[in-house]
């Protein structure tokens, strides 16, 4: 399917995903761009922050980007966000994160690690039980979570060229959900003639930190991923810089990451890279890595002219920082 789901989502989400639409558009105006509605917005239109109809569009689309949505609180006193809503609906079962440092200034040069783990269901996978002493915290960990995340992880691979995986756990303290998460790793990966290679977080940690540049996909554990994403985003430049995935068998979600979200902010000042950095992923979704890789290159361009928006020491708006991504792609890729 050619075709991307935009909801604008809440806050900063308008600004930051309308620069990521403005650069899918300079460089695959055939995509066709349907635009829906998610969080407060849709609340005003319809009376629902997940309306029938974006739910049915996602479906339809397949691949969606998505501002930050704001958690709603039910008549019940339970917090609710419409993006796990959307998550469990869409069946996204992985997260994937790709970090590549845009500057040498701003992170390890030439570092580009793409991280996949399980994206677990809080409330189904993961439960809190709470009793007179304290809360146990419950988690159900099915064999078929790890190796429907790590196929898709493995189909990402073949489309983008890797080589070369990871695989990462925590053994000394979960021997048995790691030697499960280590057994679907290497049958896979291993049957597919890749290099391969397993080792604990605490080691992975330690050297990704001296030599950023030895990794290429990473298969983490759900129980660490944050951790992994953490210091490959504080390797790669910031958190705020890169995107999280959600991916399923037939949908993909992405979510930009920011420093602010809803606070009160100058949002003709607010860094879209995430967002733009999303539009790339979603058109290598769709097979359009030239197109991808295009916007990326633009990226790392701008980077390193120099032109930035205030919280990387520029002075640039999101319109004008958006505006000299555009005046870098390569214009082979350039639409009318």
């Amino acid at each position: 399917m050619n075709k991307i789901l935009v909801l604008p989502g809440d806050g900063i989400g308008p600004s930051i995903i309308g620069s990521a639409v403005e650069v899918i558009g300079a460089v695959a105006d055939d995509i066709e761009l349907v635009h829906g509605e998610i969080g407060f917005s849709a609340y005003e239109a319809s009376g629902q922050h997940l309306p029938f109809e974006t739910l049915d569009l996602a479906g339809e689309c397949g691949t969606t980007l998505c501002g930050p949505v704001r958690t709603v609180k039910e008549n019940n006193g339970a917090y609710r966000n419409p993006l796990e809503t959307l998550k469990a609906q869409l069946d996204l079962y992985a997260m994937v994160r790709r970090f590549t440092t845009f500057s040498p200034d701003i992170g390890r040069e030439g570092m580009d690690i793409t991280l996949w783990a399980s994206n677990n269901q809080p409330g189904q996978d993961i439960v809190e039980t709470r009793d007179i002493d304290g809360i146990t915290l419950t988690k159900y960990i099915r064999s078929s979570s790890y190796s429907r995340m790590m196929a898709r992880a493995l189909t990402d691979m073949e489309m983008c060229g890797g080589t070369k995986v990871k695989c990462i756990t925590r053994e000394d303290i979960f021997p048995e959900s790691s030697a499960l998460f280590e057994e679907s790793f290497t049958s896979l990966f291993e049957a597919n003639g890749l290099e391969t290679q397993c080792t604990n977080v605490p080691t992975w940690a330690s050297r990704i930190v001296r030599d950023p540049l030895e990794d290429e996909y990473i298969i983490c554990a759900d129980l660490y991923s944050h951790v992994a994403a953490g210091i490959l985003a504080g390797l790669a430049g910031g958190n705020h810089l890169y995107p999280v995935g959600f991916a399923g068998d037939s949908n993909f979600l992405l979510i930009p990451g920011s420093i602010h979200l809803f606070e009160d902010v100058q949002k003709e000042y607010v860094n879209p890279t995430s967002a733009i950095f999303a539009g790339a992923m979603a058109l290598s979704n769709l097979n359009r890595r030239g197109a991808a890789t295009s916007i990326i290159n633009a990226l790392k361009e701008t980077y390193v002219a120099g032109d930035r928006t205030p919280d990387m020491g520029g002075t640039l708006t999101t319109d004008e920082f958006t505006r000299r991504v555009i005046g870098r792609l390569d214009q082979s890729f350039i639409t009318s």
